[in-house]
């Protein structure tokens, strides 16, 4: 007779894999130190499961973490996916800081007892975050370049700004200072006096790669001041060195406002409008296989704290610098490898946009826009209709829009004749302003009611022949109408997550 045994360790290794992805992250971690056997038999599916996509925080222990990962012959093979957040406490003095107080004595700082450690802890992270992004030595440039050529089969580098990712190192810090060092502050008003965080991390990963010599397919970013880096810190040969092999960019721009001085090295404070767009075409041009695009303009910094935004009259819109960037990118990038695109808002006329798409138009696929505003002239008042005929007819492969919240020179685009008036204050979110519930493309319950409840500022449609009947319809019936309001979008709808896709 054969005795039972109820040993994991007589279990076969196949069944044991399987049934280390059904437990929580601690369980796998426990499961690992029962025996050197169990541990090399569930090794793969571990490192797959914690470090094929490893997120760092810019400070000394993070990067050290990076750093013995690429050094790990063992692990390394499995990373394929390496992302950053450039954030520290920016634009915040947490709660520990030592309070001002007027007193007999005038204004001075007072430091509660029970906050010196944490104030401490905080001081030492946040300068140990400076020096790293902004010692004038190539320290963080040489790290990454050293990191990154280590790890064989990494193919997608990026940037999450956001609570909702958990970058190594986070938690330690929250729980030391009290505070979580991902959540940013206000922009401060008036001009800066150096780049900003993202946009020095964006500059020292370009460079790594160009240097690590790595194959890199998709990239991403947030919040890039590509225009005030100056273009002998990237030159164009640097650029296609780096940029050459990537398939997917998403990329976010700002033009900040810099204060005028003669000792920046890294970025140009030169406030020319006939220089817009310069960062951006440089780029693209240098990305000569990409198939898929992603591109966000914001309005530039001294134009948000100096002028009224109001745009009493049409022409004011061209004056802005997504208009101007977005105009001198498509005079002169051809992008001729598009199947899926995605812009957000982007100011600018149908002609331009056409002009943009048009390269790629014969073998587009997928189309997004948001917040995008079309401004008409005397050839064109109703610029959405040329820009719908043109999608009709020169898209024939077009199988997945999604239009959200299109926009005119004074107000915005309906699709029903008599849209629904905004929600009342009591039926909004009052944190966000917006309205409840929110739908999702997870929650079919949720999504379709909003395309009924919302359906005026919304446009979506899946496969050929559907797509082709709304263009049909919405190009006849779209209305022009005064400032519309805007609706909650579920951030998951909107963005194309492969992050999660094997290579």
């Amino acid at each position: 007779m054969t005795s039972s045994t109820n040993n994991i360790l007589d279990l076969p290794a196949e069944l044991l894999v399987l049934i280390v992805r059904f437990l929580e992250d601690e369980d796998v971690f426990t499961l690992r130190i029962v025996s050197r056997t169990v541990e090399q038999t569930v090794f793969k599916y571990f490192a797959k499961r914690f470090f094929r996509k490893k997120g760092f925080m810019i400070t000394t222990p993070s990067l050290d973490v990076l750093q013995q990962i690429s050094q790990q012959d063992q692990l390394k093979p499995y990373v394929q996916h390496v992302w950053f957040n450039p954030d520290c406490y920016t634009y915040v003095e947490p709660d520990c800081a030592p309070e001002a107080v007027d007193d007999d004595t005038g204004w001075r700082r007072h430091r509660r007892p029970e906050d010196e450690a944490k104030y401490k802890a905080y001081l030492s992270c946040h300068s140990d975050h400076i020096r790293l992004l902004r010692k004038p030595s190539k320290g963080l440039e040489n790290l990454l370049t050293t990191a990154l050529q280590q790890l064989p089969n990494l193919k997608i580098i990026g940037m999450r700004r956001s609570e909702d990712h958990k970058p190594w190192g986070w938690r330690t810090l929250k729980d030391s200072i009290g505070e979580d060092p991902r959540v940013t502050g206000p922009t401060p008003s008036g001009p800066q006096y150096s780049l900003s965080g993202p946009t020095l991390l964006f500059l020292f990963l370009v460079r790594a790669v160009a240097a690590s010599n790595i194959v890199i397919r998709r990239f991403y970013t947030d919040a890039i001041e590509l225009d005030n880096i100056r273009p002998a810190q990237l030159p164009q040969d640097l650029l296609s060195k780096a940029c050459s092999s990537i398939w997917y960019l998403e990329i976010n721009i700002t033009k900040a406002w810099l204060a005028n001085s003669d000792n920046h090295v890294l970025c140009d404070t030169l406030d020319d409008p006939a220089s817009y767009g310069r960062g951006l075409i440089s780029l693209l041009r240098a990305t000569t296989n990409l198939k898929e695009l992603g591109l966000q303009l914001f309005p530039d910094q001294r134009s948000l704290r100096t002028h009224n935004l109001a745009y009493q009259h049409p022409s004011d819109w061209q004056k802005t610098y997504p208009y101007l960037c977005f105009t001198a990118l498509a005079l002169n990038v051809q992008l001729v490898h598009l199947t899926r695109i995605k812009l957000e808002r982007i100011i600018t006329r149908s002609d331009t946009l056409i002009s943009f798409l048009i390269p790629s138009a014969p073998h587009l696929t997928s189309l997004k826009l948001r917040d995008i505003r079309l401004l008409s002239h005397s050839n064109f008042r109703e610029p959405w209709r040329k820009f719908l005929t043109f999608l009709l007819d020169s898209c024939p492969q077009l199988k997945y829009m999604f239009f959200y919240r299109l926009l005119h020179s004074r107000g915005g685009i309906s699709f029903l004749e008599n849209p629904p008036l905004p929600l009342p204050l009591s039926e909004t979110d009052p944190t966000t302003g917006a309205p409840n519930p929110s739908f999702s493309e997870g929650e079919e319950t949720d999504a379709q009611e909003f395309f009924l409840k919302y359906e005026h500022i919304a446009l979506r449609a899946s496969g050929r022949e559907e797509v082709r009947r709304k263009l049909e319809v919405v190009r006849e019936r779209h209305w022009y109408l005064k400032p519309i309001m805007g609706y909650q979008l579920d951030e998951d709808l909107w963005h194309t997550d492969t992050s999660d896709e094997e290579w």
